[in-house]
């Protein structure tokens, strides 16, 4: 009975380290995590999307990025522009303390401006 004892209360500071370890990390997500989409309601989607990778610095404050749409898309129609982190992107901002954060910028072009 007493080997019972110590093994239920060993397996629950097991299971609250694990289950804290486990918010951690689903919070530090929710937090890194920022994605950006952006839909132009009136315009329709094309075939042609753009996807570049690109990197950021200190949680994204330093490395600002334009990109002029007129040479992207016929016209500079655009439908849809998404900025997102990957599952990796999300991996390496975690592990370097938020210092180094790439994302990921996706421009679908306009079927109107073809």
């Amino acid at each position: 009975m007493i080997f019972k004892c110590k093994a239920r209360q060993l397996f629950y500071k097991i299971k609250s380290k694990q289950y804290k370890i486990i918010i951690f990390f689903i919070l530090i997500q929710f937090l890194i995590g920022c994605n950006v989409h952006i839909r132009y309601p009136y315009e329709y989607p094309s075939k042609i999307k753009n996807s570049y990778q690109e990197n950021y610095w200190f949680w994204g404050i330093i490395g600002e990025k334009n990109y002029e749409v007129y040479n992207i898309c016929n016209g500079g129609r655009i439908y849809e522009v998404r900025i997102e982190t990957t599952l990796l992107q999300k991996t390496f901002t975690i592990l370097s303390l938020g210092i180094f954060s790439p994302r990921t910028t996706t421009i679908v072009c306009s079927i109107r401006g073809n």
